[in-house]
């Protein structure tokens, strides 16, 4: 038994199966191995090729792939589009997206002030209260309380958290109700929403996904990490998902590498 376990362990690769499964990647090989299987089928004998198919099957679900290199080459060959849809998973339905001037109304708010000539930064009193309040909600009990609170959802259905790598997934009922870079964006997150509760008068008056969408943007400009207390850096980086690889702007915590913010990057971006 232990030779037959020693020889399936040789022959996994986590990297590339569970949950670090390449969509994309099973697709491409499991129709090149039912190609190759048909082939041997019709030129050798069925039984030969029905064998075929089940040792290529048996590859891809012990490896990942069939072909080698073919992470690789999914990523460099495969259209943008199609490896993006294979990004997404299940979630809630989301609102339609409105057009929100972000600086405007974070400004209008007193959330951000003018600094170093036309650029903007946090109001010194917002930063201040803004990283009190996520200290407020640190604990689950209080984060669920203060998720429950922002999202609307009613009380007896269950908020639930499930960090996904460095991610972090907001549930109601197990159903994902938000995703966010780290959980300590979700911390800041809940915490601007009551902040611009008390400063914004129109507050209430916005609809969820424009609350959302100026909650992202008053991310960007967080300069104190909500978490760990140390400095929060605008950058660039690339992060690798399970089928591509993709260039972001990104606010990070210095001291504990928690992701406050990030955009795919499209063109330049002007850090300056």
């Amino acid at each position: 038994m232990s030779t037959v376990r020693n020889a399936y362990d040789a022959l996994r690769q986590p990297e590339y199966t569970g949950e670090n499964r390449c969509t994309p990647c099973t697709v491409v090989n499991v129709a090149i191995a039912a190609g190759v299987a048909a082939a041997v089928w019709v030129l050798v004998a069925p039984a030969v090729g029905v064998a075929a198919l089940a040792v290529c099957l048996a590859a891809i679900a012990l490896r990942g792939y069939l072909v080698p290199g073919t992470p690789t080459l999914t990523k460099r060959y495969l259209p943008d589009r199609v490896l993006a849809w294979f990004d997404k998973r299940p979630t809630r339905e989301p609102e339609p997206v409105e057009d929100v001037d972000a600086a405007a109304e974070l400004f209008a708010a007193v959330a951000i002030v003018e600094c170093d000539g036309d650029d903007f930064c946090l109001e010194d009193s917002f930063r201040e209260t803004w990283l009190a309040r996520a200290d407020e909600v640190e604990g689950d009990d209080e984060l669920a309380a203060a998720a429950a609170q922002y999202f609307g959802i009613d009380a007896g259905e269950e908020v639930t958290f499930e960090p996904l790598g460095p991610a972090f997934t907001v549930l109601v009922d197990g159903t994902p109700w938000g995703e966010y870079p780290s959980r300590a964006a979700f911390l800041a997150e809940v915490a601007g929403a009551r902040m611009l509760a008390d400063r914004h008068e129109d507050w209430e008056a916005f609809t969820l996904a424009a609350q959302s969408e100026l909650l992202a943007a008053l991310r960007l400009f967080i300069d104190t990490c909500p978490s760990c207390g140390g400095p929060a850096t605008l950058g660039e980086d690339t992060v690798e998902s399970c089928c591509r690889d993709i260039s972001i702007v990104a606010v990070t915590c210095d001291d504990c590498d928690q992701r406050l913010f990030e955009i795919e990057q499209f063109g330049q971006f002007d850090l300056d």
